[in-house]
């Protein structure tokens, strides 16, 4: 910026002061902002919940339920302040069919076991915003690729974590959704709930999961979510070096 304000104060050199003065300014006004910086965090999370029409109401309310206490439990906020001092940030979405993701919570960064115990606080209070008819997982990845593109934080770690109870019978291509997240640095892991579907968890080993040391946390029915999201968020909010 100093070089291209000293060349066009070489241009107006034979202009009055004020007129120069004036033509400065919108040159600077003109001129490109600077690209925003980005706060540097350890991890960067979407969770990414489950809300096609194959998951009934008390099923959701399982996933929502889940969630909510596995913040509030002390190994997780304990893995929360492990990663001090950048921290994680977490977001939550719902995902259905093309077009219906919905974000319900921001990214929010967790810092402290406070942090923690008030993320899983706003969790529990999350509403339902669709009853999807397609179980769109590549829909489902690629919105939650394009929040960890367009957020303010850079994560040393990006991970989207999908909980489903179906494979992807959308129209997108999950393989090209999950090749597009790798290019971008982004990690797959999967919670296949595997109610009467005990082939589930294969599926989202081969189908869905991408990326270093990606994983899948199976539950074995939307009462076991609980169990297995905790173990889950345990192994995604470790330290880096572990």
């Amino acid at each position: 910026m100093k070089t291209s304000v000293q060349a066009f104060s070489r241009r107006t050199r034979g202009l009055s002061r004020a007129t120069a003065s004036q033509a400065l300014l919108l040159a600077l006004l003109a001129a490109p902002a600077p690209a925003q910086e980005q706060t540097p965090v350890a991890v960067e999370l979407v969770l990414a919940l489950d809300a096609s029409a194959s998951v009934d109401k008390r099923e959701f309310a399982l996933q929502v339920e889940g969630l909510a206490a596995a913040f509030r439990d002390p190994e997780v906020q304990r893995a929360v302040e492990d990663l001090q001092p950048l921290g994680a940030v977490v977001a939550v979405v719902q995902w259905g069919g093309p077009g219906e993701t919905r974000v319900v919570l921001p990214f929010t960064q967790l810092n402290s076991a406070r942090d923690s115990k008030a993320f899983g606080f706003r969790m529990a209070l999350i509403h339902r915003f669709m009853w999807a008819s397609l179980t769109s997982i590549a829909a489902g990845i690629s919105d939650s690729a394009a929040l960890i593109g367009e957020n303010e934080f850079d994560g040393q770690r990006k991970v989207i974590d999908v909980a489903g109870d179906g494979e992807d019978n959308g129209a997108a291509s999950l393989e090209a959704a999950r090749q597009a997240a790798r290019k971008q640095g982004i990690i797959i892991n999967g919670l296949p709930i595997m109610a009467g579907s005990p082939e589930l968890a294969d599926y989202y080993k081969n189908r869905v999961i991408i990326g270093p040391d990606c994983f899948v946390e199976p539950a074995r029915d939307f009462e076991d979510y609980a169990r297995a999201i905790r173990i889950k968020l345990l192994k995604e909010l470790r330290p880096l070096a572990s």
